[in-house]
């Protein structure tokens, strides 16, 4: 009985242990955005609508917007934005969808480089 208890006690310790060190998002993907805002004012209605599209509508989460980026190498672009997304087919399905219709508003005013991309993590030595 006691030979029971504690292997039961040890598995539970186990599944907590592994629980808490495997990611949960082991598989999410991300939207990074570097660009150049040319007309502030147009750019203004793009951001604007961003929230409601990617945001609510796609479920994505803003991890870093930051307007003064510090290039050290590669282009100088000052804004970079960081956005999450259950996986990289989410953040496709939502840059293919209703997204389309936003990208109208930034064309002429504001210069970048969107980029989608998934964390993968392995747990095998490579």
């Amino acid at each position: 009985m006691k030979k029971a208890i504690l292997i039961g006690l040890i598995a539970g310790i186990a599944d907590l242990v592994i629980g808490y060190k495997v990611p949960k998002d082991k598989n999410v993907g991300y939207v990074m955005i570097f660009g150049r805002i040319t007309n502030l004012e147009q750019a203004g209605k793009y951001f604007a609508k961003i929230n409601d599209v990617v945001v609510k509508g796609c479920g994505a989460k803003t991890l870093s917007v930051d307007y003064k980026t510090n290039v050290r190498e590669g282009y100088d672009v000052p804004f970079t934005v960081v956005t999450k997304f259950p996986t990289k087919k989410a953040a496709q399905r939502c840059y293919e969808g209703d997204y389309q219709n936003i990208i109208p508003l930034r064309k002429g005013a504001i210069d970048m480089n969107f980029r989608i991309v998934e964390k993968k993590i392995q747990f095998y030595k490579q």
